[in-house]
């Protein structure tokens, strides 16, 4: 079977004509629990429930049914670890390899020449997880109504080429085309991330009862659920494939392999899932998937808790929030006691600690300093990169500042690999040449102002291990540079809630750059919540100039490269304008790194079978979900 994929080779893209490993077979297996529903009338027969095409899951051995997955949550917040477990099942995603796209939801694609035109085929015969059909009416629901709805949000620039949006043409029920009026040689790459899956997330026979297009008078039931309008109504109960209210209403049918039953609210303790009697893949023998029967996932409060719940052996696959360095040496010493082994995660790109200074602080005198060049680079060759790896990282990492590793056509020298020597001698020349030459009694520089150079560091407490890393720069900066910093270890959303609205000095964070397709660059670029580093200059362009900050010319002529990046299918082209991107970042130098991403490990109980090896970490796709196929995992007997 013919597929037109997006091929992708060290980062490099090209839309090509591939042959892709993708076959239908009928459903003839599934788990006793629902044979026993279909004898007593309760289900349909599996055939019937998989979908006329299901797609066939190779992952290994052909598995058995039964069985629950255990895992921890870091807080109420945590709806990241579900993704990656569940994932957002978008229409294609990223084959195991990374190399390749491949057919999910839809079974099929094709893509013009020119990337402007994208037709999708869906699985005939799928359908939600309520049994009802899924087609192209769910797809036309998802986009019209949705997200081409100005009422309800501002639409993305994942969806728009030369700042038009896509438009939709069904062609039947089964068969629908994504059009633009500009090349979009990020579409596909685009709709393997999580945001993807927006253009098939929304089960209209559900949804339009949430909607003022569908239903006349939404009053009662926005009183019923303390709803102010109906978009807050709408996102309550029909959820966003990124957003944690996606696990709040156990009601919403999914596409999933499992679907919600105790919501991640904030009452819970324990969330917990049930397998999909509808899901649409099946093993190489027809088996309908998943295997695992349900999923636990248990709500902790503090990292510390979680490890040692994992070196207990509660959990059975894991390493969201317990794989920091310093925890490996403990979950090695307990594998045989936990009945584990350990599980390496490896690195796609990007860096351990990115260290970003707010180029939009409301403090003027702040904002002025940290706008200097010279002050970054002060701070960046402040650091003794190699004592922060030994110290904290039990040596296990390599100086570096951000971008896709050596072994890409998208590597950039200047960006990965500038400003990294400690130099402190030279560091305190750039400070004293900023006119921050006078000291108070504990050492620390004196701005303009005569306040101390002391700045506040956010945190997310799920990362310790940059917690140990600012640790020992603190003291750094502090006794060579005169620099002093002080670290706010907050929850996920209070450190989201700070840098989206500037109120933060500094972040500290991890930074994954690969600038895969789909990816975006916002270590180079200020385009997401990501670019912690100018979020007000992102708000400015994601609203087209009406909020925000005017950025300056350097970043304006970046999102000029950004739109041709869009708008071209020119792989040669592609890698050109990304190049001119990462100039204009290497000569701004906005923020800085500390080390490559490094490999991490967590766990995976000994008799948990198909969890295959080369797991990546990224924000690209949820992992191991959609590449690494839990639902294909299953219990040795």
């Amino acid at each position: 079977m013919n597929f037109q994929t997006l091929k992708m080779s060290a980062c490099t893209v090209a839309l090509t004509t591939a042959f892709t490993s993708v076959a239908f077979a009928q459903a003839t297996g599934e788990s006793p629990e629902f044979a026993a529903m279909v004898a007593n009338g309760e289900l349909p027969p599996v055939a019937e429930r998989a979908s006329m095409e299901p797609e066939v899951i190779d992952f290994g051995e052909v598995g058995t049914y039964g069985g629950s997955w255990r895992f921890g949550l870091s807080s109420t917040g945590d709806d990241g670890t579900l993704r990656s477990h569940v994932g957002t099942n978008g229409l294609v995603r990223w084959h195991r390899n990374l190399k390749e796209l491949t057919p999910n939801v839809a079974r099929d694609w094709e893509v013009s020449e020119d990337a402007r035109e994208f037709t999708f085929f869906l699985r005939k015969g799928m359908k939600w997880s309520d049994g009802a059909p899924f087609t192209t009416s769910d797809i036309a629901f998802s986009i019209n109504d949705v997200l081409l709805n100005g009422e309800y949000e501002d639409l993305s620039t994942r969806f728009k080429s030369g700042g038009e949006a896509l438009r939709l043409e069904v062609i039947d029920e089964t068969t629908f085309k994504i059009v633009f009026d500009h090349p979009n040689g990020e579409f596909l790459g685009q709709m393997a991330r999580e945001e993807g899956a927006n253009l098939n997330f929304f089960p209209r026979h559900y949804c339009e009862k949430f909607h003022p297009t569908y239903t006349d008078d939404l009053s009662a039931a926005m009183e019923a659920n303390g709803a102010p309008d109906w978009q807050t109504l709408f996102l309550q109960q029909c959820g966003n494939p990124r957003e944690g209210q996606r696990w709040l209403n156990a009601e919403r049918p999914v596409l999933d392999p499992w679907v919600i039953v105790n919501p991640l609210d904030g009452a819970a303790t324990v969330v917990t899932l049930k397998a999909n009697p509808f899901f649409w893949q099946v093993d190489q023998a027809g088996n309908q998937l998943p295997y695992i029967n349900d999923l636990q996932g248990r709500i902790f409060q503090d990292p510390e808790a979680m490890t040692l719940a994992a070196i207990g052996g509660q959990f059975d696959f894991q390493y969201r929030h317990i794989d920091a360095p310093g925890n490996r040496p403990v979950l090695a010493d307990n594998r045989d006691a936990g009945g584990y082994e350990l599980y390496e995660v490896t690195a796609a790109g990007g860096n351990y600690n990115w260290i970003q200074p707010n180029l939009n602080h409301k403090d003027p005198v702040i904002n002025a300093l940290f706008n200097e060049k010279d002050f970054r680079v002060a701070l960046s060759i402040g650091i003794d990169r190699e004592e922060v790896i030994d110290t904290a990282l039990l040596g296990e990492g390599t100086p570096w500042q951000t971008g896709p590793f050596e072994d890409t056509d998208l590597y950039h020298e200047r960006v990965a690999t500038q400003h990294l020597e400690f130099d402190p001698d030279r560091s305190n020349e750039l400070l004293d040449g900023l006119g921050l030459t006078e000291r108070n009694d504990d050492g620390i520089r004196l701005m303009s102002d005569g306040r101390p150079a002391r700045f506040l560091v956010d945190i997310r407490n799920t990362y310790p291990h940059i917690v140990d890393m600012m640790l020992v720069i603190k003291d750094q900066w502090e006794e060579e540079l005169g620099v002093s910093i002080d670290l706010n270890v907050v929850d996920r959303s209070l450190h989201k809630l700070r840098s989206k609205n500037a109120d933060h000095d500094m972040t500290s964070d991890s930074g994954n750059a690969t600038w895969m397709p789909g990816q975006l660059p916002s270590a180079i670029l200020p385009i997401d919540s990501s670019s912690r580093h100018a979020p007000l200059w992102t708000e400015w362009y994601r609203s087209g100039g009406k909020s925000g900050v005017e950025p300056p010319e350097h970043t304006k002529k970046r999102y000029e490269h950004w739109e041709a990046i869009f708008a071209t299918a020119d792989p040669k082209e592609r890698i050109r304008l990304f190049h001119a991107i990462a100039d204009i970042a290497a000569d701004e130098f906005e923020a800085f790194g500390v080390t490559k991403n490094a490999s991490t490990y967590g766990v995976v109980a000994k008799e948990l079978r198909n969890v295959l090896p080369g797991m990546k970490s990224t924000s690209q796709f949820p992992s191991p979900a959609n590449v690494f196929m839990p639902q294909a995992w299953f219990w040795a007997k």
